[in-house]
């Protein structure tokens, strides 16, 4: 009976205190407080610029009009997309919830309650409206090469029309997203001038009329002497970093990032190197993966160069890992396959080797007759002399130290190689024009990887490749799900239509200011950036 008693005084004590606390605070009820319990309330961002970034003020942030790549990584930080691509290069959702695909009809639902920094809702409309404007874009033409167009299905759904279908196509929806109108004729004044000083964040929304819209993390703030970058705490889910501001310093072209630092002025910096040109540093802090592939591409409409086992040969006498490092400063990662080594649609497959097989690859110019050596030290078949050429861009520093690589790695073999450097120009029309043994060559790839490039009827890369190539064959195959990975993996290592070599990268730099490690993904060199806290 005690016991019992205990208990009833226990319940009473605990009545008695939940009354004394709603008494105690005002109009918070009894379930506000209990609910809060264990509970602590994020900390608000310091209202204080935390670390300093450049960017180029010739150049815009406007994400379909910037062309430096500093430019084009602070852009990501403005705007939002419908996905990202995580390190393997698969689909990640940003403002997308869901997709669905049916034949050819890639159907894509946003998130409800999307709003601009502006405070206007983000619809689909906005979203077939930036799709139009990166269709026609540089920067991201080649991610959206496989749909032909873009329709609103209501404010929450965007229907996408696939040339083929492929249901890897949405890990390339990482175009921009703008407010619907950003580039009529009304505003081209506005988004057309170079004047930044003119410009002056709209009242309480914390965005210019200089760029368009964003939904971004951040948004861009201009004053009459200080640009910066400030948190977007309205983001759909919510962004809390740890400091509220990122500084932007105006820099001109000419400026040496490695005395920016020095100075103290900057405390990070990214480079993917589009222009050729390396800036050395003396501390990388972390690379970023390219979808930019270097290759070597040869002419199978020679008669040398025809023979499988030729390109074959030529690939396994060719030290990719030692090309990659030195040509790129090390800002490349080697490749065997136009798959870049991370692609998570590789796991499982057994791959090429990346070794050098002098040996193996002497046997095979044996098989198809190339036994014999002239006095100049060449191969050759009867009246077939392995005297090659290989073409090169002059004015791209990495491809030239590339093309010496390789010509001093075929002479090993026996196969002679003369440089034919010429002006891009020069170079692009020798291509077009199938004017070359080999090429060193580069594309940007999409997030899928998709080689129709190379191997559609249309492809803007079939330089060279046979219209008989059986790799083309089992691609078709492979797009309608006929044929695996593994199936086209071991096609193209044999038929090697061209030789993939690697994956370009590019850097990031930063000051001891900075505490944290730079983490990157494919296309974000900022994706950690509201982790990072100053000294």
């Amino acid at each position: 009976m005690l016991k019992y008693t205990k208990r009833i005084t226990s319940v009473l004590i605990c009545i008695t205190m939940i009354f004394s606390l709603c008494s105690c605070n005002g109009s918070k009820t009894v379930m506000d407080t209990i609910s809060n319990l264990g509970k602590s309330k994020s900390e608000e961002p310091i209202d204080e610029i935390g670390f300093t970034i450049p960017y180029l003020r010739t150049d815009s942030l406007d994400p379909y009009k910037a062309s430096n790549s500093m430019n084009k990584y602070i852009s990501h930080l403005i705007y939002d997309s419908l996905y990202s691509v995580d390190s393997s290069f698969k689909e990640s959702a940003v403002i997308a919830e869901s997709y669905t695909l049916s034949d050819k009809t890639l159907t894509v639902k946003i998130k409800s309650g999307l709003k601009f920094t502006d405070n206007s809702p983000l619809t689909s409309n906005d979203i077939v409206y930036s799709f139009k404007q990166a269709k026609d874009s540089i920067a991201y033409a080649a991610y959206l090469e496989n749909i032909d167009s873009a329709d609103a299905s209501g404010n929450n759904a965007v229907t996408f029309t696939l040339k083929i279908s492929d249901i890897s196509e949405v890990a390339n929806l990482v175009f921009p997203i703008v407010k619907n109108g950003s580039y009529d004729e009304e505003n081209a004044d506005n988004a057309d001038t170079g004047d930044e000083e003119e410009t002056t964040a709209s009242s309480g929304s914390g965005y210019t009329s200089k760029i368009p819209v964003g939904s971004g993390r951040y948004t861009f703030v201009s004053g009459n002497e200080t640009k910066y970058l400030q948190y977007n705490k309205s983001r759909l889910g919510g962004y809390n970093p740890k400091y509220a501001k990122i500084g932007l310093l105006d820099i001109s072209a000419s400026e040496s990032f490695s005395s920016l630092f020095n100075l103290s002025k900057i405390d990070f910096y990214c480079d993917n190197f589009d222009s050729g040109k390396y800036t050395k540093f003396s501390k990388i802090s972390s690379n970023i993966e390219l979808t930019n592939l270097v290759y070597l591409g040869t002419n199978s409409q020679k008669s040398v160069l025809s023979e499988p086992k030729v390109r074959r040969a030529i690939a396994l006498a060719l030290n990719r890992a030692e090309l990659a490092s030195d040509s790129f400063a090390g800002c490349a990662v080697a490749t065997s396959l136009p798959f870049h080594p991370s692609y998570y649609k590789l796991s499982g497959c057994t791959l090429p080797t990346l070794s050098v097989k002098t040996d193996n690859a002497v046997e095979l110019l044996e098989d198809v007759g190339y036994s014999k050596i002239n006095d100049s030290g060449t191969r050759y078949n009867g009246d077939k002399v392995m005297n090659l050429t290989l073409l090169v861009n002059s004015e791209n520093d990495f491809r030239r130290s590339m093309a010496r690589g390789i010509q001093q790695a075929l002479e090993k073999i026996n196969i002679n190689v003369t440089i034919r450097e010429v002006s891009y120009s020069d170079y692009a029309s020798a291509v077009e024009s199938e004017s070359f043994d080999m090429y060193i060559g580069e594309t940007e790839l999409s997030n899928n990887f998709s080689l129709s490039r190379f191997f559609s009827a249309e492809g803007g890369l079939r330089y060279g490749i046979s219209e008989k190539s059986e790799t083309s064959r089992i691609y078709d195959k492979y797009l309608s799900g006929q044929a695996d990975m593994q199936r086209l993996i071991g096609t193209f290592s044999d038929d090697l239509p061209f030789i993939p070599l690697a994956f370009r990268q590019g850097i990031t730099v930063n000051s001891d200011q900075i505490k944290n490690e730079i983490k990157t993904v494919p296309g974000d060199c900022f994706a950690n950036i509201d982790e990072w806290t100053a000294q």
